[in-house]
């Protein structure tokens, strides 16, 4: 049954898209309609009264049109690229989106020699909300999720929904200290949203979080930098949840500690020439 329900729901879920393709089809049939009658009973009345030669207002009038049809055409594949990299359900980025970005922003970071960090966030008792109170409860509970990362996230981050219960806030600019205070954050603004609630999501709905940066990994790549985070976020798991772990190591990249070594050289040889 289950089943079912989410064959039928996936199926409900696209016919928007399919209604929303087709009207855009009918708007440039219509349009290309017109723009074939304008250039053909409209050219010769217009050629006379503007003065000019008939090929001249034919040229215009076409350009005109293809303007307009490509603007309509953009505007078209600019929604279909953002909700292709968009959760449904919880309007933050998806996989694909977040991966792309972590890839863009791994490699800006060590080529700029810039901090960067890694939230990883895991739903607390999602299959109890989901076993106990309902699917619905539980696609609630993603939902407000998504809606406390959207607020509290700052312009440069990037929230995503990883898949389940799993999601995470990618922090340019930024060092794990900094960012323990964004997850901090989060997690102050969903304790609100739940005690507003009530029920079941007040008594349920809560997150832990992983926290890692370049500086605990020995090479700016995405795949170590997602697994420190990882360990943190299993180690709030294990410590009881609705809790923050950053992961911590003496600093040991050759990304960022570079420059703080030589920060503090500078600082050293500033010391001894006063």
């Amino acid at each position: 049954m289950r089943s079912v329900m989410a064959e039928v729901g996936t199926t409900a879920a696209r016919l928007p898209s399919r209604a929303v393709g087709a009207s855009a089809r009918h708007r440039f049939a219509l349009g290309g309609f017109a723009l074939a009658l304008a250039a053909g009973f409209g050219s010769p009345a217009l050629a006379a009264g503007a003065g000019l030669p008939l090929e001249v207002v034919l040229v215009a009038i076409l350009a005109v049109g293809f303007v307009a049809l490509g603007w309509m055409l953009g505007r078209r594949v600019d929604a279909l690229t953002e909700s292709s990299l968009e959760d449904p359900m919880t309007r933050v980025g998806n996989r694909r989106h977040w991966e792309d970005r972590l890839g863009e922003e791994v490699e800006r970071a060590v080529r700029s020699r810039m901090p960067l960090s890694v939230l990883l966030l895991d739903v607390d008792n999602l299959k109890t909300l989901n076993d106990e109170h309902g699917h619905a409860l539980g696609d609630r509970a993603l939902e407000i999720v998504g809606a406390v990362l959207l607020e509290t996230c700052r312009s440069r981050d990037v929230a995503a929904r990883l898949g389940g219960d799993e999601f995470a806030v990618l922090l340019p600019r930024t060092r794990a200290s900094e960012a323990k205070v964004v997850a901090e954050r989060i997690r102050s603004s969903l304790a609100l949203r739940r005690r507003a609630l009530g029920g079941a999501v007040e008594s349920l709905l809560t997150v832990s979080i992983g926290i890692s940066d370049l500086d605990v990994i020995r090479e700016g790549r995405t795949d170590l930098l997602f697994e420190s985070a990882d360990e943190a976020l299993y180690a709030a798991k294990e410590g009881g949840r609705d809790r923050i772990e950053v992961k911590t190591r003496q600093c040991i990249s050759g990304v960022i500690c570079l420059d703080a070594r030589r920060h503090a050289k500078k600082k050293d040889l500033a010391g001894a020439r006063t």
